[in-house]
């Protein structure tokens, strides 16, 4: 029996979907039936909660408000139920995790394989989303837990763990800078380079280090994507500017190497692990946590970043 009203289930749905039918298709539900119930429910609020647009549904202002407290409450159930299998000792269940898609090459897969291996009836659900409405996504209840690049300070946002990657440039292996353990600007002027573009924020970083430094590189290509950037210098194209993030897949498969940038005006990319503070985490959630910590300590001893905060 599901603990909400068809009222409650059918509206979430279809403010989701932005569609009866879509909804209808979703639930297995007739669609009228779904019609109907949302009627009912917005004769009893007195008030419309959907504008019935040629394309879809639209929610309204007094919608909105609703389906903001509804996906609390669906939150708010979700973590009673864990903390009530907490107190079973229940080792089984899931944990919403949303991450950037800069995470998803190396950084969550790499999470993803040590929760299955240390915690196999744990199902770790990743949502990828643009880096920027992370945090909001997280405070609306569409995730446990959240990885962050470059977090902004965010009331009830909370950062459990912290650790900053380099920035610097990508070559093939057998490349001269290859044998470097750090570089400078101008030492990489003398090679074509692979331009960002945007909207990749390296590329403002890199246009600001490059007026700082008042030099020019010889441009081979320009792309507007890492991983185009990647396949560019794979295939010998030139060399790229990104962080070790970025390419740290390659670099593991021994396909790419990255040499950090050396210099006291050269900014870091900072990874944050967060969680909302007004929620409570669960075991699951926080084996979940330590996890990431071990994973960010892992790289951490590699050498892959400068230092780990608490």
């Amino acid at each position: 029996m599901h603990p909400f009203s068809r009222f409650l289930v059918y509206f979430l749905a279809v403010a989701r979907h932005k569609s009866i039918r879509r909804a209808a298709e979703a639930l297995h539900i007739a669609g009228s039936a779904i019609n109907r119930h949302i009627l009912l429910g917005e004769k009893e609020l007195q008030t419309p909660l959907f504008e019935r647009l040629p394309t879809g549904m639209r929610l309204t202002a007094a919608g909105e408000l609703l389906y903001a407290c509804a996906r609390r409450w669906v939150k708010d159930l979700d973590d009673l139920t864990r903390q009530i299998d907490d107190l079973k000792g229940i080792r089984r269940g899931q944990v919403d995790l949303l991450a950037p898609e800069a995470l998803s090459r190396a950084f969550v897969p790499q999470l993803v394989a040590g929760m299955k291996a240390s915690h196999p009836g744990v199902v770790l659900n990743v949502n990828i989303r643009d880096n920027k409405r992370i945090g909001q996504a997280l405070l609306s209840g569409e995730g446990d837990l959240a990885l962050v690049l470059d977090p902004d300070d965010m009331r009830d946002i909370v950062v459990l763990h912290r650790m900053t990657f380099p920035l610097g440039f990508v070559c093939p292996p057998g490349h001269p800078l290859a044998r470097e353990s750090t570089v400078r600007l101008a030492q990489c002027m003398d090679y074509p380079v692979i331009m960002p573009e945007q909207p990749l924020a390296i590329a403002t970083v890199f246009d600001r280090l490059l007026r700082g430094g008042r030099v020019s590189p010889p441009v081979a290509a320009r792309a507007n994507n890492v991983q185009m950037m990647l396949s560019l210098v794979a295939a010998g194209i030139g060399i790229c500017f990104l962080s070790s993030l970025d390419v740290m897949a390659e670099v593991l498969r021994g396909e790419l190497a990255f040499v950090p940038l050396a210099g006291a005006q050269v900014p870091h990319l900072t990874l944050a692990l967060v969680h909302d503070r007004t929620r409570q985490l669960s075991r699951l959630t926080r084996q979940v946590e330590a996890m990431t910590r071990d994973i960010m300590a892992s790289h951490a001893r590699q050498g892959e970043t400068d230092n780990i905060l608490e």
